[in-house]
Parts: C-alpha cells; structure tokens; sequence
C-alpha cells in the first residue's frame, strides 16, 4: 500500500494553519452574518454562532498541538526519543480543554457515574457512538479514571485531523482502513491490545460510525440483501443502536486475555451527528448521561463464536437503556 502520510499531512496541517488566520480576519464577516442566521430563523439560543465561535477554539487547539507535536519530536532526537508522557499529557489536556470549551460555549455537561467504578488496571472499553462529540467520553473518563494511557480503534478518515493523527500515531492508536484487508486489520488491533501500557484503556466503538436513523435504514438495507434472517431480526429488534460489528472487539479480546470489558452509554446527543442537529439542539439543555457496565474477564465467554453472541446481547441491553431513558431524537 502506498504510504500517504507526507501529502496527507502536508494538506491537512496546510488547511488548520491558514484556516485559525482567516477566521480570524474574516470574524467581521462571519459574526455577522452568523447572527442574522439564527434570529431570521427565531433560533434565540443562537446556535449557528456558537458553532462558528468553538470552530475557533478547536482550530487554536489544532494551532497548539500541532506545534507542540513539532517541538515534541525536534526535542526528542527527531523521533528517536518520542517522549510518550508528554505526549499523553498533552493529549489529555487537549480532551479536557475542548470539552471545557464545548460546555462555556455550548453548554455541553457531562453526568458522570463514579470513575472509582471503573476497573483497576487495563480494560477494553466498548462505547456507543452516536456524534463526533462522544468520541471525547472515554479520553475524559481515562483522565478521570487516574490518567490513564488511552488507546483508540478508530476509523482511518481521522487521520485528517492534524493533532488526532501526530499524537494518535504516536500514542499508539490504530486507525481502521474499514473495507480494505479485514483480516489484517484484525492483526493489527489485537497486536494494539497486546502491546498496551499495563493500565491503559482500549477504546471502540462496535457500531462502527454514528446511530442516527439514516445509518440505521442503511444498515437494515443491507441486511436485508444478506439472506441471514436471524441477523436481520436482531438488528430490527434494536430501537436506537445500530447493531455491533465484532471483529474489532473479537481482536481486541484476542490481544488481552485478562483484561475486563466496559461497556459505555450515554444519552443526551441524539439528534447532533448532524449540521442540522447540531443547529436544533444546541446549545444543549440537559446534560449528557454517560453510564457503564463492568464486566470481569472471567465472566465472558471463551470462543469468538460466544463472544460475538455475548456483545450483541450487551448492545441488546444497552439499546433497551437509551430507548428507556427517552433518547431525543432531531
């Protein structure tokens, strides 16, 4: 496979380093304009121009990683001492400031359980995704659960993020090529879990892209077209979540025999995978419920072929909870 890392990185960090000077200098222009968006539409919580104010804070944030990545890897021998601490302490407060952010100007607020909850030592941490903006709930739980090294499954279109690519590369993340060598990419991720830190949290998302009922239909769509009627039933039997896909958790088991399994919800975003949503529902009202389950290693089936049935029961349960909490939809 061609390696497209320099032009990919060259374009993306390109883009978020002209991009912070010209929101900037165009601010006239877009506060404007952002304002007579959101009273013409009587949108008085003025949702269009908080976006465009937090698209300015996560650009300084991308300003802010980028460069310290860059001073990070000069100072460590030009990548020979990759200083990984550092990395993660930067990548941690990277989390946590944007989520500060995300609560000042959209009144996004987390309803935590208790992190002492959480499993002592290395776990394999299973998350319902339903917007972009809980992929920051399990990096925000491992710094609540003691700071604790994190590692991502994650698709590979990320990596179009300048911070989320140098320090998510170099933190040991694994970016999922999804349709390309299934098999390879099993290898990879259970090769993640087995050279993970002795307390650090292996994150995915088993639905595999955001719950919305767009991707739902598509989903059931293509189940239809499998022939496997006791899959399809399984999937209609969901109300909100799209059913799991196990082989990123399979291989994540496969490369940490002992470590227990979270499984994580959270209900409160419905409706914000999209421009559209995001406009409705912001800024929130509520805060974000997040709950988890804990389950010791010792509890879960051995063969993959269990396993798999295992995880689509806990996403069985897990749907069954946001359907019961009322999950709101756009």
């Amino acid at each position: 496979m061609v390696d497209r890392t320099i032009p990919r990185r060259i374009i993306s960090i390109g883009v978020v380093g002209i991009g912070l000077p010209l929101w900037i200098v165009l601010s006239p222009i877009w506060i404007v304009v952002s304002l007579l968006v959101d009273l013409l539409g009587r949108l008085w919580r003025l949702p269009t121009l908080r976006l465009c104010l937090f698209v300015g804070v996560y650009l300084v944030h991308e300003w802010i990683g980028i460069l310290t990545a860059g001073w990070l890897w000069l100072t460590g021998s030009f990548g020979r001492n990759p200083k990984l601490a550092t990395h993660r302490a930067v990548q941690s407060w990277w989390a946590t400031s944007l989520y500060r952010w995300a609560g000042r100007l959209l009144n996004v607020r987390l309803d935590l359980a208790d992190p002492a909850t959480l499993p002592a030592g290395r776990f394999i941490m299973l998350s319902r995704h339903a917007s972009m903006v809980d992929a920051v709930i399990p990096a925000l739980l491992a710094v609540a659960a003691g700071d604790r090294y994190i590692h991502y499954v994650i698709k590979r279109e990320l990596r179009w993020d300048p911070s989320l690519d140098l320090f998510g590369t170099r933190l040991g993340n694994h970016f999922v090529a999804r349709g390309r060598n299934t098999e390879a990419e099993r290898a990879a991720i259970a090769g993640l879990a087995t050279d993970a830190e002795p307390d650090s949290v292996l994150v995915i998302f088993p639905e595999g892209t955001y719950a919305t009922p767009q991707t739902r239909e598509r989903v059931l769509r293509s189940l239809r077209g499998t022939g496997d009627p006791a899959v399809l039933a399984r999937a209609e039997s969901l109300e909100v979540l799209l059913p799991p896909k196990p082989a990123g958790t399979l291989a994540l088991l496969r490369g940490q025999s002992d470590a227990d399994v979270v499984i994580v919800g959270h209900v409160g975003l419905g409706g914000v995978a999209e421009l559209r949503g995001l406009r409705r529902r912001l800024p929130l009202t509520e805060p974000v419920v997040v709950r988890w389950w804990s389950h010791r290693r010792d509890q879960l089936p051995t063969t993959e072929a269990a396993q798999a049935d295992w995880l689509v029961e806990r996403w069985a349960e897990l749907d069954r909870w946001v359907a019961t909490a009322k999950e709101r939809p756009v």
